[in-house]
């Protein structure tokens, strides 16, 4: 099989998140509000059409995706209070993990609606995918 040919769907995939998020920020800054809320994505993963399904999965993949970079911009430091997403994970799986913790935690909790999305879901990640303990050797 060619790599470079399996590569290529990923690579797509990356790209449309990064575009995608990049301008869903910058309607943000542009926007009286600063950022988008966990009541927006919530709003977005609940949407029954296409489009509101789309952008709520390349959300949650483009935060995910910025934390993995950071992360490894931040190699060898604490693994505490950091996610560690296993490798192939895939998109679906975590517009799941999100949606069930955004519909768990908005109800239970309605103060945090207005908590920043990203932070919301940097805080979800950490929780369904913990970091275990650094191996003794």
């Amino acid at each position: 099989m060619n790599v470079q040919h399996e590569k290529a769907p990923v690579m797509r995939v990356v790209a449309t998140a990064l575009l995608l998020t990049g301008t869903l920020l910058a309607t943000a800054a542009s926007s009286e509000e600063h950022a988008m809320t966990a009541a927006d994505l919530h709003e977005l993963c609940a949407g029954s059409d296409h489009v509101s399904r789309n952008a709520c999965r390349i959300y949650i993949l483009g935060v995910t995706q910025g934390i993995a970079v950071g992360l490894n911009m931040a190699a060898g430091r604490s693994r505490a209070g950091r996610p560690c997403i296993p490798d192939g994970v895939s998109a679906e799986a975590l517009e799941q993990t999100l949606k069930a913790r955004l519909d768990k935690d908005l109800s239970a909790s309605p103060a945090h609606r207005s908590q920043d999305a990203a932070e919301f879901v940097g805080a979800a990640l950490i929780r369904a995918f913990p970091c275990s303990a650094p191996r003794s050797r």
